[in-house]
């Protein structure tokens, strides 16, 4: 159905009926197939090491009691709707930043990082808000047990943490999209969740008295070691940017 409403869209309402996007089919050019794997795996493998971490973590949960579980579970679920407005910001993000540093307005590009990055952690400060003084109501959303209700809320306390760390990284990361560095983001995706996020949450809740949140600190950990490292590599990026751009002005 949402194919049949993309193509629906494309044949009839502009700016794409104009395009005659399907008026003419090309033949396969493996050059053009070559250029888009290049881009398109290594953000794939990126979105998933981001996004198995969590359902890592909720596979190891299950050691514990019910009533932990089922509040992990809320709060998880809650924080991953939280996420979609970072997440849609991204997006913009890769396609804004891909058509200005194209266009060869490097300028342009720098700005739109600088005010999506800004955007999502200052709405990210927001919904730390909702969930600092909130909470109580969003977890009642989930369960009418005072338990649980109880534990959801001091998961999300933790949530905060990470989910600001979240909307630093993933706009940083569709930004870099937009400058098809790619690589290094999947490196550094795979290093902050799986080699230190995931094994630190592991260490501690098996070997310390802090029990299921030993598993949210390394979540956060390895979101907040994502997001730095991220950040430092688009700001080396966008200098190689500008120094190829003066060197082809000088040439």
């Amino acid at each position: 159905m949402i194919f049949a409403v993309a193509l629906h869209f494309i044949y009839r309402f502009e700016p794409f009926k104009s395009l005659q996007l399907f008026r003419k089919f090309y033949g396969l050019s493996l050059t053009s197939f070559k250029e888009l794997l290049k881009i398109g795996v290594p953000i794939g493998f990126s979105i998933f090491f981001e996004t198995a971490v969590f359902s890592a973590v909720t596979l190891l949960m299950s050691r514990f009691d019910t009533v932990t579980i089922a509040a992990h579970q809320a709060a998880i679920n809650f924080a991953s709707t939280l996420y979609m407005i970072p997440l849609s910001i991204c997006m913009s993000l890769t396609i804004l930043v891909g058509f200005e540093s194209g266009s060869g307005r490097l300028k342009d590009a720098r700005q739109y990082s600088i005010m999506g990055i800004g955007s999502a952690a200052a709405l990210s400060l927001l919904t730390a808000l909702v969930l600092l003084f909130a909470g109580n109501h969003v977890a009642g959303l989930y369960s009418d047990e005072s338990e649980v209700i109880s534990l959801i809320q001091h998961f999300l306390i933790y949530a905060i943490f990470f989910q600001i760390s979240d909307a630093i990284a993933t706009p940083t990361q569709g930004v870099l999209r937009g400058y098809k560095d790619v690589n290094p983001a999947f490196i550094i995706c795979f290093i902050a969740y799986w080699v230190i996020g995931l094994p630190t949450g592991y260490l501690l809740a098996t070997y310390t008295d802090m029990g299921a949140y030993g598993y949210w600190i390394g979540l956060i950990a390895g979101l907040a070691i994502g997001a730095i490292l991220l950040l430092g590599r688009l700001v080396k990026v966008q200098r190689n940017f500008s120094a190829r751009t003066i060197e082809q002005i000088n040439g």
